[in-house]
């Protein structure tokens, strides 16, 4: 079974993401990956085409880096796909645990941590379950 993906991230963490992206097509070719590099994040052009992605893809992927939660596009992402039934799963970019952005502390969603392994059985609705 393939699962689209939909990358939500700042944009500042996009050589990190890619790492990501490669290692989890590496381990599951059934991961589709959709993301929307912004431009304009206040422009209404930029909301519909993200929407229109986020409806095309089975769950969200927050990848959150130090900085991620000061972005409002983050931020809208998110609160989008659980406006539109998408399941929300959350990696930390980096080992230390970063501050993660409101609107996943709103629908209670805890990031993992990057072990690809676990990242792909997440995407595939097999829960992480902590040790």
């Amino acid at each position: 079974m393939s699962s689209d993906v939909f990358l939500s991230f700042a944009t500042r963490h996009k050589a990190l993401v890619n790492v990501l992206r490669r290692q989890a097509e590496r381990n599951c070719s059934a991961l589709r990956f959709r993301d929307y590099v912004i431009r304009q994040p206040t422009d209404a052009a930029w909301k519909r085409e993200v929407e229109r992605l986020i409806g095309k893809s089975t769950i969200t992927l927050c990848l959150v880096g130090h900085t991620t939660w000061q972005s409002e596009p983050v931020n809208w992402e998110i609160r989008k796909s659980a406006e539109l039934g998408r399941r929300v799963v959350a990696v930390h970019l980096q080992p230390d645990p970063a501050r993660i952005p409101d609107a996943l502390a709103e629908i209670g969603v805890t990031p993992i941590p990057w072990d690809i392994q676990t990242i792909v059985s997440e995407l595939h609705g097999q829960p992480f379950r902590r040790p």
